[in-house]
């Protein structure tokens, strides 16, 4: 069958676009050289269809997203043909959806897509999930925006064929059957197989890290060159090794792709990433050179976070994941498992195996308390999580605060419960050998298994503060390990919450992109503007590197009557750039609370003990 698939594949490379045979395969093709200002055309050989209406469609949503984007509204001139080329009737029931009449004659479609990356409509595709059409440039294929699917055939095979830039490779963890100088052709068993894997074509910068059972691909674009591959080799590779020691010795999958994209355009106002079983593809600024190590350093979180993702959801979730939606997706209570037992782990990892100190992972849980108090905390988090697109869709982003509070807590409790002889991966391994990944559990079932892995007390945690609407007492569940929190007061100048702030990657600079609060007196007093680029604060250079150490450090610092300076770079219509320097008094300032943690001085024994399981010693 392989050798099939293979002289099948070298022939339509041969014919392109003059396949005439239909089979159950949807067999694409797409010619990156033909690229059109920001769209590409799309020409698809499609299955045999054994009806006589048929609906193509594009997803409304994707896995890990949360999010609904319509990718169908970046889709044009869809036409449909028989094989005599006569065109068929086709109608639009909505922005994903295409009823085609005449489906059993169907042999051909075609259809232009224009790219998200830097698509001005709302809403806003966040770019780890959107495409990329920079001819001769780059190509980012995250393949539910370019690639449809019929009803009903979900499950047949996926090929897709590409004509390439002369120097072009295409990263991705998809099976390559066959790749020249020229044209490169991919397949997937399944659309959701095909989504699974995004695809990023440029002059390749990539390396392979090699473990005994699996291959890592690391491949990067960076125009501005400000980050290389081999940049990122080193911390990746600590990064994999203290990943496959956490795990028992070996990395859960047999090969994976790190896809880096920096940016040196505006873009949506976000960056990040998303994970996938395979690969995990990031959006972030294309820093200079100078700030190479800096952005390496915060991508090892990161990229600690999404590979940890093929634990959970991608190896552990209910029937909403599992069976996923694409056009009517149903939201699962358990974004705390899926988001933030993730996000703990991401840190919690790099601390058990020495990547970073007590002292760092302590200052982390600190943020991640501060950051969760500006959150509604007593929303339950099951309720968060089935709200997420809609009625909570304002909270989602606490999934990265409490969500990763919640792992840590329940992390520490199981370990207290169990003498130290368990913790949350413990039970995280159980589950998964229960289920796996085409098992999914049912949403209301999994309290239930937890509890029954675990204690009482720890099915009591999970009624009261996670599907429930009490406040996690956080100094009684540290104090198990010897961590004391405290709530410190500090002063803070009262901007009424009124700037959105942005980042600059041309310039390197903060940007102030929208004043939210026109009324607010110390802004007004300042004269700031929509569009400021922030060069310095009190004679102080500021720049993203700095900008939580600088203004933590002005905390108990600023007192009412106080002279601000601050100097910012505003540009005329003409784009030329002139610094001014804005200046006030501090006429009103307000008392914050902060979250600070410390090491308990006098411990017990059973704390010792716990806190040595929870690290690992």
């Amino acid at each position: 069958m392989k050798n099939f698939i293979l002289i099948f594949i070298i022939f339509l490379s041969v014919n392109v676009f003059s396949q005439t045979e239909q089979n159950d395969s949807y067999n694409f093709f797409v010619d990156l050289n033909n690229a059109e200002g920001n769209t590409l055309s799309v020409d698809l050989i499609t299955p045999v269809i054994h009806s006589s209406t048929i609906e193509y469609k594009f997803p409304a949503m994707v896995p890990g997203t949360y999010k609904v984007y319509n990718f169908g509204r970046f889709v044009s001139e869809l036409k449909a043909f028989d094989k005599s080329g006569s065109e068929l009737q086709t109608f639009s029931k909505d922005v994903n959806t295409w009823e085609i009449s005449g489906a059993d004659n169907l042999y051909r479609l075609t259809y232009k897509v224009r790219e998200t990356f830097g698509d001005t409509t709302r809403p806003y595709v966040f770019e780890p999930v959107g495409t990329c059409i920079k001819k001769d440039t780059v190509f980012v294929f995250n393949n539910h925006g370019f690639f449809g699917y019929f009803d009903g055939y979900l499950e047949n095979d996926y090929r897709i064929t590409f004509r390439k830039p002369e120097g072009f490779y295409g990263s991705t963890s998809l099976d390559a059957v066959y790749r020249n100088d020229s044209e490169e052709v991919f397949h997937s068993g399944d659309y959701q197989f095909l989504v699974d894997d995004p695809i990023m074509f440029n002059v390749p910068d990539t390396l392979t890290i090699n473990f005994d059972e699996s291959e890592v691909l690391v491949s990067v674009f960076s125009p501005g060159k400000g980050i290389k591959a081999s940049d990122m080799k080193d911390k990746l590779t600590t990064l994999l090794n203290a990943i496959r020691n956490y795990l028992g010795g070996k990395l859960p999958s047999d090969k994976y792709s790190f896809l880096y994209f920096f940016s040196n355009e505006k873009g949506s106002g976000g960056f990040g990433a998303l994970e996938h079983n395979l690969s995990s593809l990031y959006y972030m600024p294309d820093v200079p050179r100078q700030a190479a190590t800096y952005m390496v350093d915060q991508l090892q979180g990161t990229s600690a976070h999404e590979f940890y993702h093929i634990v959970t959801p991608l190896n552990l979730h209910s029937e909403e994941i599992g069976i996923f939606d694409f056009n009517n997706p149903k939201m699962s209570r358990h974004l705390w498992l899926y988001e933030g037992v993730t996000e703990y782990h991401a840190d919690y990892i790099r601390l058990r195996e020495n990547i970073i100190s007590e002292d760092d992972y302590i200052k982390i849980i600190e943020d991640k308390l501060n950051g969760a108090s500006k959150y509604n905390d007593t929303l339950a988090f099951t309720e968060l999580s089935l709200g997420a697109l809609d009625k909570h869709e304002d909270q989602y982003l606490n999934v990265y605060q409490k969500g990763a509070l919640i792992g840590l807590c329940l992390d520490i409790l199981i370990r207290n419960e169990s003498d130290g002889r368990q913790g949350i991966q413990d039970v995280i391994n159980e589950l998964t050998k229960k289920y796996g990944m085409n098992n999914p559990f049912k949403d209301e079932n999994l309290f239930k298994d937890i509890e029954e892995l675990t204690s009482p007390k720890v099915g009591e945690f999970i009624k009261k503060y996670l599907d429930g609407y009490e406040k996690i007492p956080y100094k009684e569940i540290l104090g198990l390990v010897g961590i004391d929190v405290e709530s410190m007061p500090y002063s803070v100048v009262n901007t009424g919450g009124g700037l959105s702030m942005g980042f600059n990657q041309k310039t390197f600079r903060l940007v102030i992109e929208k004043i939210e609060n026109s009324n607010n007196e110390f802004i007004n007093s300042l004269g700031l503007k929509a569009g400021d680029e922030l060069i310095s604060v009190n004679g102080a250079n500021i720049n993203f590197m700095n900008v939580r150490s600088m203004f933590g450090s002005m905390k108990n610092q600023i007192k009412k009557g106080d002279d601000i300076e601050i100097v910012v770079a505003r540009f005329d219509e003409k784009g030329n750039e002139n610094q001014i320097a804005l200046k006030t008094k501090v006429k009103e300032t307000k008392t914050a609370y902060e979250y600070k943690l410390k090491e308990i001085a006098d411990v017990n024994e059973k704390q010792k003990k716990i806190k040595n399981a929870w690290l690992g010693k």
